[in-house]
């Protein structure tokens, strides 16, 4: 006779969970879970920085700050809340908000320029990390 810990496999699990909870109690469970989010990553970071750049621009001038200075701070913004390029989706989805970012001139052309080469040896890197797998 073995001792031990009987592993059982998820479905298992939830089986087991249904029968100590009760049937209906479980289906009131699973009616409630809120609906998955199926908004792409680059149009999340979109408008994470499109939104960052709003906020801050309309605090600076709530602040009374002068155009030029509310124009800088946004910009501040929406550069912070661009996202890392440390994954594939990621590294499109920054691409995605440096394009978005030269078209409303968060970036002037030498700006836009050096993060579109960093995101392009980003994406050299991952590449790189795919073919030694």
């Amino acid at each position: 006779m073995r001792l031990g810990l009987i592993q059982r496999s998820p479905m298992q699990q939830i089986a087991q969970n249904r029968v100590r909870i009760g049937a209906d109690t479980m289906q009131d469970i699973l009616a409630e879970a809120a609906p998955r989010d199926r908004t792409s990553r680059t149009d999340k970071a979109l408008a994470e920085c499109k939104t960052a750049w709003t906020e801050a621009y309309d605090l600076a001038n709530s602040k009374g700050l002068t155009a030029a200075r509310a124009v800088r701070m946004a910009s501040v913004a929406y550069k912070l809340a661009m996202p890392k390029m440390d994954s594939l989706p990621t590294i499109r989805a920054a691409i995605a908000c440096i394009a978005q970012g030269i078209t409303l001139e968060v970036f002037d052309g030498r700006d836009g320029s050096q993060l579109l080469y960093a995101a392009q040896v980003a994406l050299s890197v991952q590449h790189a990390k795919g073919a030694k797998r």
